[in-house]
């Protein structure tokens, strides 16, 4: 059979090996999974006529697991969380304070609510890696609402109390993309943005729960924005036909996080992580976990990231398993509990020291200036040009190291020759790909505003 997907997942099945990778179910089946049948991929059936549904019964379950008001399941993983939120939660063209480093499912609702953007800059380390943010600005004149990104891509978090306290003082509302943390619970894990006070928090339970890929999460705390509000965003936004077995997944889910050993489990998987981290430690193998847990940044032992060659990381760990993210001072792993640690270990012996004084050297974040607005950037014309002399052009779409899917430039912005020779260097050092950039006539291109 031509098949070419079904053929990748065939070789990348007998591979075998460990996942340190999402989602977070690993590949096996999760208790209560006996759901994953063909002959349970329905579309709507007589039940979903009643009031209130089978969906929105199992989300109030949901919701009181979370400790949310209310809580809406997402089949398009936290892309729809995210927009709906944003959306749902500040009128077109406010101006917004939001932290750089994004993901691009925040720049779908900045073009489509035409915000005005004050962005909020993290540090970085010379990996390449964003910071969590450090200074927030005691005065918030002029901004209509904030939207925050928590953690980072590598698990790495800011206490968020003292922010949204001072956001609520003045009025506004906060918007948390916590896509990574949706299993953050008890005393080895940072505290959740609905447990501190966000108003609108999105997870993307994909990424470490036992749970279907496109599963996500919205949650709703408080008064400040309306639940019909955020249905009405909701039902522009989602699919008109959702997958039955994502909800289902989903369903599952709220089940398990309301089972008391749930959380010895992830409890059990802290504690394990962080004899990793010693292990490294005595190996001269440099981690960003401890490293930053060490700087008192909030800190996610589910993440594993060895600071380095990130191609040769990858390849020592190949012949056991497949990582996350591979950047090219960097190499990402995503734990999970139901997964033994010594085989990583046993890997992790074999690496070479991995201590690089500059990988772990704290640096400004790049600031680039906006020639015109997001939206603005978006509905002009624009065309191709060589990457090598597109210094002083005006971005017209993200560009995207992915992953993490973070853009290193937004529409609108002017590229610079630092920012360019950046790019053409991670294109050829890097495993992943580059959004927003195409190769012409044997040239990087990028898609710039049409002057």
């Amino acid at each position: 059979m031509d098949a070419p997907v079904l053929d990748m997942l065939s070789r990348y099945r007998k591979h075998g090996g460990e996942r340190w990778h999402t989602p977070g179910h690993k590949g096996v089946t999760p208790v209560h999974g006996e759901f994953l049948d063909w002959a349970n991929d329905i579309t709507e059936i007589e039940d979903m006529h009643a009031t209130p549904n089978p969906v929105e019964l199992s989300e109030r379950l949901m919701a009181s697991a979370y400790g949310a008001d209310r809580t809406w399941y997402s089949v398009q993983g936290a892309t729809l969380p995210v927009m709906a939120g944003i959306l749902a939660a500040f009128p077109f063209g406010s101006t917004l304070l939001i932290d750089r480093a994004i993901h691009r499912s925040v720049l779908g609702a900045l073009i489509i609510g035409a915000y005005k953007v004050r962005w909020l800059y993290p540090d970085f380390i010379g990996a390449g890696l964003p910071l969590p943010l450090k200074n927030f600005p005691s005065d918030l004149s002029g901004v209509d609402g904030v939207v925050l990104t928590r953690p980072t891509y590598d698990g790495l978090a800011a206490p968020l109390t003292e922010i949204v306290q001072a956001a609520h003082q003045q009025g506004l509302i906060v918007v948390v993309d916590e896509a990574h943390g949706s299993h953050w619970q008890g005393p080895h894990y940072p505290a959740s943005a609905l447990a501190i006070g966000a108003d609108l928090v999105a997870h993307g339970v994909h990424k470490n729960e036992a749970s279907l890929t496109q599963t996500g999460l919205l949650h709703l705390k408080g008064h400040r924005v309306s639940a019909s509000a955020v249905e009405r965003w909701w039902r522009v936004l989602q699919t008109t036909s959702p997958s039955y077995l994502l909800l289902g997944a989903l369903d599952r889910l709220q089940w398990e996080r309301r089972q008391p050993e749930r959380c010895q489990t992830w409890d059990s998987l802290a504690v394990r992580a962080r004899d990793l981290w010693i292990q490294c430690a005595q190996s001269r193998i440099a981690l960003l976990q401890p490293w930053a847990a060490a700087r008192h940044w909030e800190v996610d032992p589910a993440r594993l990231t060895i600071m380095g060659q990130g191609l040769r990381v990858a390849q020592v760990l190949a012949p056991v398993g497949a990582v996350e993210k591979v950047t090219a001072h960097s190499c990402t792993l995503i734990l999970s509990p139901q997964q033994s640690l010594a085989p990583l270990a046993s890997a992790l012996a074999r690496l070479p020291d991995t201590h690089d004084p500059k990988a772990l050297r704290v640096l400004s974040y790049p600031r680039l200036k906006a020639a015109m607005g997001v939206r603005e950037a978006f509905e002009k014309p624009g065309h191709w040009v060589p990457l090598a002399h597109a210094a002083g052009e005006v971005a017209h779409d993200p560009l995207v190291p992915y992953p993490p899917g973070i853009p290193a430039a937004m529409p609108g912005e002017l590229l610079t020759p630092e920012l360019t020779q950046w790019l053409s260097e991670w294109v050829q050092e890097a495993a992943g790909t580059l959004q927003g950039i195409k190769r012409l006539d044997g040239q990087l291109c990028v898609w710039v505003v049409r002057s």
